[in-house]
């Protein structure tokens, strides 16, 4: 997700533990979601296996990850479609310059030369309290070996996968597969080759691949992202074509009516991303179901 960018959304899925609620859970998720924003971003490097172990030590009992599809097939943790200049070193530290940032395009690459890119020893400017360390974009495949491993050793429960499934019609068969459901049908088989149950869900801003995924796998939990402030809940859920589970706007658009629209649908209501104490107690009080953060420590009192 985008932080602050008016047309983007995010999934929703806690139940707030100090007011009524409504609205379903699905068996074995918490009553409160608390969802680290691309594991830990704000501690640190976004979208990889350290920040997903950083985020569950912080408290997070949710990790939020970015899809795309590489070259040869394989589903990657990244949030942007190409490099993202500001995070990123090439083999030999070498940096990109945004003018040639899209010739390193994740759909156009095998996930070796992928693999190849440090997103973890430059830093992250806009996160100070990031620690800096070389690492990588991984699959999702191991990311989630590599987390059930830790909450195993640790004696901690299972956590639960935010996967947000980045597409846009904009994007077709330049930055993602030109089919919506191919991205679906590839990190389904992941994450079902993993047998973590049904302990994940699936997002998106985009409506389309939502659609794919009710259609092909009914049972499957479901998150819509919007940044839109110009759709009310009942306009999104008209166009969608049906209730996904989980609510996630913006947080800035969250109101009492989106709380009371959200219970009438029946559908969790998570915000992103609330990256202060401030906000994270307002938007509690209102009645939310759960928070996306950058910084889940923040989150350890609910």
């Amino acid at each position: 997700m985008k932080q602050l960018i008016p047309v983007l959304a995010f999934g929703c899925l806690a139940a707030c533990g100090t007011s009524k609620q409504s609205t379903g859970n699905p068996k074995g998720f918490p009553t409160f979601y608390k969802e680290g924003h691309r594991g830990a971003r704000g501690l640190m490097p976004e979208n990889t296996i350290p920040a997903m172990i950083k985020g569950i030590e912080s408290g997070a009992n949710m990790i939020e990850v970015d899809v795309y599809l590489s070259k040869d097939g394989q589903v990657l943790i990244a949030h942007d479609p190409y490099v993202n200049t500001a995070i990123s070193l090439l083999p030999g530290g070498h940096t990109v310059s945004k003018d040639s940032a899209k010739l390193y395009t994740w759909h156009q690459m095998n996930y070796s030369d992928i693999r190849s890119i440090d997103v973890g020893s430059k830093g992250n400017t806009a996160f100070p309290q990031q620690q800096k360390l070389a690492t990588y974009m991984p699959l999702l495949g191991e990311l989630i070996d590599s987390v059930e491993a830790y909450t195993a050793s640790h004696k901690l429960p299972g956590t639960i996968y935010n996967i947000e499934i980045k597409s846009n019609p904009k994007m077709d068969g330049i930055y993602q597969p030109a089919a919506p459901d191919v991205l679906v049908r590839a990190l389904m088989e992941v994450v079902n080759s993993k047998k973590i149950g049904n302990r994940f869900y699936l997002q998106s801003f985009d409506m389309r691949p939502l659609r794919e995924a009710k259609k092909l796998y009914p049972n499957v939990t479901i998150g819509f992202l919007t940044g839109n402030e110009k759709a009310t809940v009942d306009d999104n859920v008209k166009e969608l074509g049906f209730k996904p589970d989980v609510y996630s706007p913006a947080f800035q658009l969250v109101t009492t009516a989106t709380v009371e629209a959200c219970r009438r649908h029946g559908m969790k209501l998570v915000p992103w991303t609330v990256n202060t104490a401030a906000e994270i107690e307002k938007l509690v009080k209102l009645g939310v179901n759960g928070i996306i953060t950058d910084y889940p420590n923040l989150l350890t009192a609910y």
